[in-house]
């Protein structure tokens, strides 16, 4: 479906580049997590999650590095990243898994981004994760 419209989409982009929101209500497809995914491998040519985990494993040492020298300085950040690093130091596994768990909750906090309405974290007690309100998001599961 969304590859038949492709033309017309990427005229309106290049044309008039309207800010995403407005994007999302013209094609409300985009909001389906198989058709991101479709529509980014049509576009680049390359499959949306394992780039996206290739690139953050890839910068993984120097973002550790820069949570853990930001950590120590006062203020609001520097304490949500201290609270993120103390977790992540509790943890019995340091794999690829939690280190990118890690990284990817503290990056939004170091650029100061509101991730209410994306990131969700759910543990082995939840029931369902709680999603109302979030089009698109990263949903992790911790065990």
């Amino acid at each position: 479906m969304m590859e038949t419209i492709f033309p017309l989409r990427r005229q309106t982009i290049v044309m008039s580049c309207p800010p995403v929101n407005d994007l999302m209500d013209l094609w409300p497809a985009l909001k389906i997590e198989s058709e991101l995914y479709v529509e980014f491998q049509r576009i680049t040519n390359q499959n949306l999650p394992n780039t996206c985990y290739a690139e953050v494993g890839r910068h993984l040492p120097q973002l550790m590095t820069l949570f853990r020298q930001k950590a120590p300085i006062t203020g609001k950040t520097a304490d949500a990243l201290a609270e993120i690093l103390k977790i992540h130091d509790e943890q019995e596994i340091h794999d690829i898994h939690t280190k990118r768990t890690t990284v990817l909750h503290a990056l939004p906090v170091y650029l100061r981004e509101d991730v209410s309405g994306f990131l969700r974290t759910c543990t082995d007690e939840s029931d369902e994760p709680e999603l109302d309100g979030v089009c698109s998001g990263l949903h992790y599961f911790h065990q």
